[in-house]
C-alpha cells in the first residue's frame, strides 16, 4: 500500500504522468500480468456460499513451467486453508502445464471437496 501512496504522490507533485503512474501501479497489482499478453494459470478455491474467493493464486505460465521440477515425484503434496486440508496429489501438474502451453483456455481442472458439517469448496485451475 505504501508503494501505491508514493506513486499517486509522485503524480500530485508532478514528478510522473499519470499514464507513466498507471503502469507503475499495473506492475503492483498481481492481477495483471506484468508482461502484457502474457498467459498465466489461475488457481482459485472458493466455498460454496461465499461472495468473493478465499483463494486466488496467478502465476506466469512461464514461472508454472519452471516450478514443475520442484514437484515431488511420488510424495503427497497438501494444501490447508483455513481449519481445511486438501490432498493435491491426485492432480497431474505436469498435465495441466502442458494443456496450458498448447493453447487451451478457459477451466482446466475442477474439484469439489465435500466435508461433513461444513460449505463444500471448490478448487479451479484455469488459463487467462
Amino acid at each position: 500500500m505504501e508503494d501505491k501512496r508514493k506513486i499517486l504522490d509522485m503524480v500530485a507533485e508532478g514528478k510522473i504522468s499519470a499514464e507513466e503512474a498507471a503502469k507503475l501501479l499495473e506492475a503492483l497489482n498481481p492481477k495483471f500480468p506484468i508482461h502484457g499478453k502474457s498467459k498465466r494459470l489461475v488457481f482459485r478455491i472458493t466455498q460454496e456460499g461465499a461472495s468473493k474467493p478465499k483463494v486466488n493464486i496467478f502465476i506466469p505460465l512461464k514461472l508454472a513451467k519452471f516450478g514443475l521440477n520442484f514437484i515431488p515425484k511420488n510424495g503427497k503434496i497438501n494444501a490447508s486453508i483455513g481449519d481445511s486440508d486438501f490432498d493435491m496429489s491426485s492432480i497431474n501438474w505436469k498435465e495441466i502445464v502442458e494443456m496450458a502451453s498448447s493453447g487451451e483456455t478457459g477451466e482446466l481442472f475442477n474439484m469439489e471437496v465435500e466435508e461433513e458439517g461444513k460449505p463444500a469448496t471448490y478448487i479451479r485451475i484455469f488459463v487467462e
